[in-house]
């Protein structure tokens, strides 16, 4: 273990806090208090006796002893003076609340340098972030309003806004929360730190993630995939994804947003549930803090309205989710308790004649707790308070607490109004381990993320014993960057294993002489490092079925080209491919977070119609392309879509696994790459990469 989180360990839960600040220390302090903190408490500050009713040392110096954990609230630039007093006396771990830091251009980069280079080895929460809260083991380093109780057992929070954090504590949700930590400018410490702490507890169930951007990608890829092999979801609610929003984040602590198609690329490798708002980011960490996940889509319904019934079939169908019907067998058990009038499907709408009637619920409830589904939810709306009493309501959660008692299975209520589910009912229900999900539409998206969850985890440890998940840091590049002309390019991915056609590099008079010699139909193009897009600059002839057509096309060519400045001293004369099914394109940008990707996508005249494609990060195998490909909403046109000939798929893998295999040897010369397009040719008969441009950094 290192030492930074080793001491991180301590900061989580330290034996001693010494606090330093002025007034403002009064929050700290009071939550501190309201936590129960046991351990040892001191206030540093010179020009106080007290603060909040606590004796206050003049001086660092002043301390008995060594403390654990501090909680700095100075300014900017004496905080780095703190901090390295700190360090110097032998402190685990400090939060830094204040801002003034990287968040603030070039010179807050400095300080902030400073601030890292005075903390060495010392855990450093911050800057520009509130700090953490531990509410199993009852510790406060927070500088605003505190909610929440002690729990034994439940998820954790990792916000890179503390405003998101704090407001993620004021939930009325039910939702059992473990730690919040506010990471803010993630100076010395980034997210895969916390979560890799957060790992070694055995009461986090899943960890829920408000970032912005990541400092280090591969080191996140790291715990990641120790989360996927220790079956702990990590949810994620992801921000940056406009232009604007990117913007913000890098102003709001210095994190650079990065491509947001890389960042879904990355959840999806390993399988991180990404959310869209904080309240599906509740209500999925709550399914699965209370509930087993579900192993597969079948989905049990228990509704008492037809409305309620149609709602849920509508939005569990949206989600993807099968509501299979009842066996006969399970229908016959139903016969007993139901009216002949009653419908046995499913949703099954048990209607008024069990309502409040606490013997035959159970029953019915039971019954559908031991058919073949792997989750069961009753839609349960309660009535306000102020309407009169809620007994039958309560009769109905009585009798799937007894229900459930004996069903191994995920078990959920969803309402369809938050405010419709009363915390009383809903502390039974999680004393249960029953999940009281409020609100329809961010119920059912938890109950599909869970399921998703199984089945993304189950896919990608399948491939991580085939190939390395974690991902390479990228290098940054500052050398200038160079064009391949088509030839070159060609040759150096041949020599990787992608199939090219045969070709002949000459001269426009060597073109002359030699063109009576060449098999037709070829294809004609100028070779420059200078051209990049042929066609729109009339470089490029196809299909030339004779000498004399191509001695003409040479010769216009040429003229062409002269006129707009771009002389050109070679042509490129290839083999036409005349058999193909399909277009792909194969394609590599580099990004300054995650270096360089794969980008496969449809081709031809749909690229720019379908905008198909779909990123793959490296390393990746050939499992992972092919389900990359079959992905593609064009992927149908190569698979003998009206009665055409199918195309040569394992083919196009081996292309792009050609194409990886460059890429990991170029890892930090690479800038970008285009294979297109790649011409798919029929079953058994493979691909041909018809032009392809490499751009690298130069040595």
């Amino acid at each position: 273990m290192s030492a930074k989180k080793e001491n991180l360990r301590h900061l989580m839960n330290p034996s001693s806090i010494v606090l330093v600040g002025g007034s403002s220390l009064e929050r700290p302090i009071q939550n501190i208090r309201h936590m129960g903190y046991e351990g040892k408490l001191w206030v540093i500050n010179p020009h106080h006796s007290t603060i909040a009713g606590e004796p206050c040392l003049a001086s660092l110096h002043d301390l008995p002893e060594v403390p654990d954990a501090a909680f700095i609230a100075v300014n900017a630039q004496v905080t780095v003076e703190v901090v390295q007093a700190l360090r110097e006396l032998g402190c685990k771990g400090a939060v830094c609340y204040a801002a003034g830091f990287a968040e603030m251009g070039e010179t807050g980069e400095q300080l902030q340098q400073a601030l890292v280079d005075a903390a060495g080895d010392m855990a450093l929460v911050g800057p520009n972030c509130y700090g953490i809260l531990n509410f199993v083991d009852k510790v406060a380093l927070w500088p605003d309003r505190l909610r929440g109780e002690r729990v034994y057992k439940g998820i954790a929070i990792i916000s890179q806004s503390g405003n998101v954090a704090l407001n993620l504590t004021m939930h009325d949700r039910s939702l059992p929360i473990t730690h919040v930590i506010s990471v803010g400018n993630q100076a010395s410490l980034e997210v895969g730190d916390y979560i890799d702490l957060l790992l070694d507890d055995k009461r986090v169930s899943a960890i829920g993630l408000y970032i912005e951007g990541l400092k280090d990608v591969a080191r996140f890829s790291h715990v990641a995939l120790r989360a996927l092999h220790l079956g702990i979801p990590l949810v994620v609610l992801k921000t940056g994804v406009s232009e604007l929003g990117a913007q913000l984040a890098l102003s709001h602590t210095s994190s650079l947003a990065g491509r947001d198609d890389m960042y879904q690329a990355l959840f999806e490798r390993f399988a991180l549930l990404r959310v869209e708002s904080l309240s599906a980011m509740v209500e999925t960490l709550k399914l699965a803090a209370l509930t087993p996940i579900p192993h597969g889509n079948k989905i049990g319904v228990l509704t008492c309205s037809g409305g309620d019934s149609a709602l849920l079939a509508d939005a569990l169908e949206q989600q993807g989710l099968h509501m299979p019907a009842l066996s006969t067998d399970h229908n016959q058990l139903l016969d007993k308790w139901l009216p002949s009038f009653a419908s046995r499907s499913n949703p099954l709408d048990y209607n008024t004649s069990v309502w409040g009637n606490l013997e035959a619920s159970t029953a019915v409830f039971s019954t559908m707790m031991h058919a073949d589904f792997d989750a069961v939810v009753l839609a349960l709306d309660f009535p306000q308070p102020n309407t009169g009493h809620d007994d039958e309501w309560q009769c109905q959660v009585n009798a799937l607490i007894a229900a459930s008692r004996e069903a191994n299975k995920t078990i959920a209520v969803i309402s369809n109004f938050v405010e419709l589910l009363p915390e009383n009912a809903r502390q039974r229900l999680e004393q249960a381990g029953i999940a009281p999900l409020q609100g329809l539409q961010d119920g059912v998206t938890a109950l599909a993320k869970l399921v998703t969850y199984h089945q993304q985890r189950q896919r990608s440890l399948a491939y991580a014993h085939a190939v390395p998940l974690t991902l390479h840091s990228p290098q940054t590049r500052d050398q200038p960057i160079r064009m391949l002309d088509e030839h070159a390019s060609k040759n150096l991915l041949a020599q990787y294993g992608l199939s090219v056609p045969k070709s002949v590099v000459v001269t426009l008079e060597q073109l002359i002489e030699q063109a009576h010699t060449l098999d037709y139909p070829v294809v004609l193009k100028a070779l420059s490092a200078q051209i990049a897009h042929k066609t729109e600059l009339g470089a490029v002839s196809l299909n030339l079925s004779q000498p004399t057509e191509l001695i003409a096309a040479a010769t216009t060519m040429a003229e062409r080209l002269a006129a707009q400045n771009l002389p050109i001293e070679h042509f490129l004369i290839e083999q036409m491919v005349s058999d193909g099914v399909g277009e792909l394109i194969i394609g590599v940008k580099r990004d300054p977070l995650f270096g360089p990707a794969l980008i496969l996508g449809t081709g031809g005249v749909l690229v720019n119609l379908l905008n198909d494609s779909a990123i793959i990060l490296l390393p990746t195998s050939p499992e992972m392309i092919r389900s990359a490909l079959m992905s593609l909403k064009g992927t149908t046109l190569l698979q003998g879509f009206r009665n055409k000939a199918k195309g040569d798929l394992d083919a196009v893998i081996n292309a792009v696994m050609a194409v990886a295999r460059f890429v990991q040897d170029h890892w930090d010369s690479v800038h970008e790459l285009d294979v297109n397009p790649l011409i798919v040719r029929p079953t058994s008969t493979g691909v041909i990469a018809v032009d392809a441009l490499i751009y690298l950094h130069a040595a």
